[in-house]
């Protein structure tokens, strides 16, 4: 389709519709395989619940190996064989009419912001971009590759031989999306649909922690459902730091958690980083199969085992960061277990180190980082002092005012909870819900990744966020008028949760240059004439060049916010100065920034640009009219013929360059 809209539009609902077929229904068909009754899993809302954190706890695990042996296909056969034993108790499946009025206007917001967020508008002729592209070029960049390679695929940031060292696991649903889907059908559309289900499962999750640790009050289910649907909606009290910064700087940020260390909430998190969120749903559902095994007798321990071993071996697939951090409290619990005696956890913890052998042997093959990724630092409260240095004291006695501004009114229904029912915890599932949210700010306050970004500070802090949701909640369902009779400060936090969310939402599109004042990482979001051009040179070379190709653009021009991982398949020679991302050398990335860039900075004979690209592994030349060159030359750079021709970018076959 000529207009990007309604092309993503379509494409992005074709995806989601084949989630239903890839994801729901093999989830359900897990249920069977358990060999229990409906009594233990559940009908209607809870057992598509069930279905889909089975789904993203246990499939992601198996996906990668049957795929490794067998290949996408093989992969298909499985989900095949999956959702044919739902459809055998579809029956089971059918919610009850009345949850509808609480799940459907929420679905239908759900799957607005995916849309919103997810599809390219056009806006006085040029594109108008979700700032999404920034976290989704590589998203769709990973999709692509396994789509067209299977695994292990090679790096899309940095063309070299070696496979890359990643954590993959949630890329391969949306690869096979892609890869059985109709042509049209992109990596950023499938991705997007992925998201999608993402979103429903998690709620899932809450209510199922909620209900299996015995925080929901008998007659108050209703209730305690509806306000995690609510709280999935609602972030912290970012916009209040957010005021103080516009009135000290005049300048906003497009995301309402930009203005420190990041702790984004459900909304946020779904959409820029679902992988690390599906490694949160898997090491929780996880314990819930480990505390359920726990209950049973040996026949059926077993198998829950097995189950809660391949889903913690998904979380350290779609997750390092997440794994780490409930690492220690799996281990706690496992020493317990193996004091009494209990081979549960010992049986799980073999069935994910098998399970996430081979992603292990990647990440220490293919990875050429060297130093150990995890550093010592005290999380910064960036609003008044920044990371390290002379303000490490500062950040330090600052924590609690951290925390307290990042969760807003999640932080006020913990307290509330705990203040309430102060005591230690019997049940298993309480336990863990606190353990875990005491080591994840453990971890979130005085340890950070040296990748880049501080992943590891801003996903840790899950665990924690997830507790104080649940906490929250609980602390509320049974009161009869909840909102109503709480506290001013309570309602207009909420308020300014509900609030940020919007922003987060619109500042996907409009909270940028020239709509917004806005400063540092926000001014990398700015829409670029060429943008629709190559789009179009890209999705042609999807099509018509070999996927293993390599197209490079200009690698300094942009910082991570590149058209060809968002709209093409082939990879690039290198990506930007960034393009360590998936294991390659800083050293190598450096290098080859520094052989390719004149190509695009000023006008080169032809000869001598064949020789850099040649030596740098390339097989095609992207050229755009925010190049400096094209500037200069008026034009695509002479003595260079164009294969493809867009009004604002040109494509090149380096063979054909006439020396």
């Amino acid at each position: 389709m000529s207009d990007p809209f309604l092309g993503d539009l379509v494409a992005l609902l074709v995806a989601i519709a084949g989630g239903l077929i890839w994801i729901m229904l093999p989830g359900a068909g897990l249920l069977h395989l358990f060999d229990v009754g409906a009594d233990r899993w559940g009908r209607g809302w809870q057992r598509l619940g069930w279905a889909l954190l089975l789904a993203f706890t246990i499939l992601p695990a198996v996906d990668a190996l049957v795929a490794r042996a067998g290949g996408l296909n093989a992969v298909a056969g499985c989900h095949a064989v999956l959702a044919l034993l739902a459809l055998r108790r579809a029956t089971w499946l059918k919610p009850r009419a009345e949850g509808w009025r609480i799940a459907a206007p929420l679905l239908l917001i759900w799957l607005f912001i995916v849309i919103f967020a997810f599809v390219d508008i056009r806006v006085g002729g040029t594109l108008n971009k979700s700032m999404l592209e920034y976290d989704l070029v590589k998203h769709a960049a990973i999709t692509s590759a396994i789509a067209h390679q299977n695994l292990p695929f090679t790096d899309p940031f940095f063309a070299r031989p070696a496979a890359v060292g990643y954590y993959y696991y949630f890329y391969l649903w949306p690869a096979a999306i892609q890869h059985f889907g109709p042509s049209f059908l992109d990596g950023r559309m499938a991705f997007g649909a992925a998201t999608f289900w993402a979103g429903l499962a998690f709620p899932a999750l809450l209510w199922r922690i909620g209900a299996d640790s015995g925080l929901i009050r008998q007659g108050h289910m209703r209730r305690f459902t509806a306000l995690i649907l609510l709280f999935c909606f609602l972030s912290g009290a970012d916009l209040i730091a957010m005021g103080f910064r516009f009135l000290w700087t005049g300048t906003v940020t497009g995301q309402s958690d930009w203005w420190n260390c990041e702790i984004g909430f459900a909304v946020h998190s779904m959409l820029w980083v679902p992988h690390h969120m599906t490694a949160v749903i898997a090491a929780w559902t996880a314990m819930l199969l480990l505390v359920r095994a726990g209950e049973r007798d040996a026949t059926a321990r077993w198998p829950l085992a097995v189950a809660a071993g391949l889903g913690i071996a998904t979380c350290f697939g779609s997750s390092v960061w997440i794994m780490l951090t409930i690492a220690p409290v799996l281990t706690i619990w496992g020493a317990i277990s193996l004091f009494r005696r209990d081979m549960t956890l010992l049986l799980a913890g073999i069935v994910a180190l098998l399970g996430a052998s081979i992603q292990i042997a990647d990440l220490l093959a293919f990875r050429d980082d060297g130093a150990l990724p995890i550093a010592f630092a005290i999380r910064p409260f960036a609003l008044f002092f920044p990371d390290g240095g002379d303000g490490a004291l500062f950040n330090l006695a600052l924590l609690p005012l951290n925390y307290a501004a990042e969760f807003g009114i999640f932080a006020w229904g913990a307290i509330m909870w705990w203040k309430r029912d102060l005591r230690w915890p019997r049940h298993p599932v309480q336990i863990l819900l606190l353990a875990s949210a005491l080591f994840s700010l453990l971890i979130s306050s005085f340890l950070k990744s040296t990748i880049i970004s501080n992943d590891l500070g801003w996903r840790a802090i899950w665990f924690a966020q997830c507790a104080a949701i649940i906490w929250t909640a609980a602390w509320l369902h049974d009161r009869p008028h909840w909102f109503r009779e709480r506290a001013l400060s309570f309602k207009l936090l909420l308020i300014l949760g509900l609030a940020a969310v919007i922003w987060d939402i619109v500042g996907l599109r409009l909270i940028r240059a020239p709509y917004a004042p806005v400063a540092g990482f926000g001014t990398i979001f700015t829409a670029r004439a060429s943008d629709e051009s190559e789009r179009g040179i890209y999705r042609w070379a999807a099509i018509h060049l070999p996927a293993h190709d390599v197209i490079q653009h200009n690698p300094v021009l942009k910082r991570r916010a590149f058209n060809f991982g968002l709209y093409g398949v082939q990879r690039t020679g290198v990506a930007d100065v960034e393009a360590n991302l998936f294991g390659a050398s800083p050293r190598a990335v450096e290098q080859r920034i520094a052989l390719v860039r004149p190509i695009f900075d000023t006008p080169l004979p032809p000869a001598s640009i064949r020789i850099r690209a040649q030596a740098a592994g390339i097989d095609h030349l992207l050229f755009a009219s925010d190049d400096p060159v094209w500037g200069k030359a008026g034009g695509p750079p002479p003595g260079l013929r164009c294969n493809v021709r867009e009004p604002l970018a040109c494509l090149v076959s380096v063979k054909e360059i006439q020396p």
